[in-house]
């Protein structure tokens, strides 16, 4: 075994290499101009992370998008290593000089490549992240517009149902109170479907009353955005229930006069 001495080797006689003196000055230099790097804005931030990240809408499961990838990759390797290996099978060793020459002139790089071409893989339901802002934004919209049409449509509907309440006359009034109580209060069945398939400006509205006395919000809603129509429906609705409160005194009034008659008939058969 070879002795070592101190910057001295007995078995190889060598000196010992000098240590690596680091220079501080040249390590300062180094270590500024490393992190001399340029600080990225917010706004630079921002764009880098609309053009660089990606997001996978709910359709595509983020979760399971590696795992499917995965499983498409490999099995488009397979499918390239079956064509490769069936191309390849007829030079397999134990075949003919001869047919080796026709093999060695069919079989050129230029035509393996054009006989087997591998499976171009593309992502679905993967977009960057400017992408997904742009679809959302747009999607927003569309239902900000969807909801404002929507409102439009129930303030004309409410509109033109209590404008055609209050311009019924006296006489039709009192036959569209009483329509409006067989639809609503007792919910008669032939009459709602009859008002729901019609045309007409009356059963429109007797189908929007319908739609408001069963709590239907769209109805609601409108109302609340036009306070002078919430007006006009109260005080059409405090005449309707006088009509039927009339309606009603003269049928309690009939079954009166007619349980008289029947006990007057009883008291005349049985003095």
């Amino acid at each position: 075994m070879a002795r070592r001495w101190r910057g001295w080797c007995v078995a190889k006689r060598t000196p010992r290499r000098a240590p690596y003196k680091v220079n501080p000055s040249s390590c300062l230099d180094c270590y500024i101009s490393g992190m001399a790097k340029e600080r990225k804005s917010p706004q630079q931030k921002k764009q880098l992370e609309y053009t660089k990240d990606h997001f996978t809408f709910g359709w595509h499961s983020s979760r399971m998008f590696p795992t499917t990838w995965k499983r498409k990759k490999a099995r488009a390797n397979r499918e390239y290593r079956r064509k490769s290996e069936e191309l390849l099978a007829q030079a397999k060793p134990g075949i003919a000089v001869d047919d080796v020459e026709l093999l060695a002139d069919d079989l050129t790089a230029n035509r393996f490549q054009k006989s087997v071409i591998r499976k171009r893989l593309r992502k679905t339901g993967t977009v960057t992240v400017g992408e997904k802002v742009k679809k959302k934004l747009e999607r927003r919209k569309e239902t900000a517009e969807r909801r404002a049409e929507r409102r439009q449509y129930y303030d004309r509907t409410a509109t033109s149902a209590i404008r055609t309440l209050s311009s019924l006359s006296e006489d039709k009034l009192v036959d569209v109170v009483r329509r409006a109580d067989l639809l609503c209060g007792r919910r008669n069945a032939d009459e709602l479907k009859r008002v729901h398939q019609s045309n007409d400006a009356i059963d429109r509205a007797l189908c929007f009353l319908y739609r408001l006395t069963w709590g239907y919000a769209p109805e609601f809603d409108a109302l609340r955005r036009n306070q002078g129509l919430d007006k006009a429906l109260r005080s059409w609705t405090e005449k309707a229930n006088r009509i039927l409160r009339r309606d009603q005194r003269a049928v309690e009034t009939k079954l009166d006069e007619k349980q008289r008659a029947r006990k007057k008939l009883t008291a005349s058969r049985n003095p």
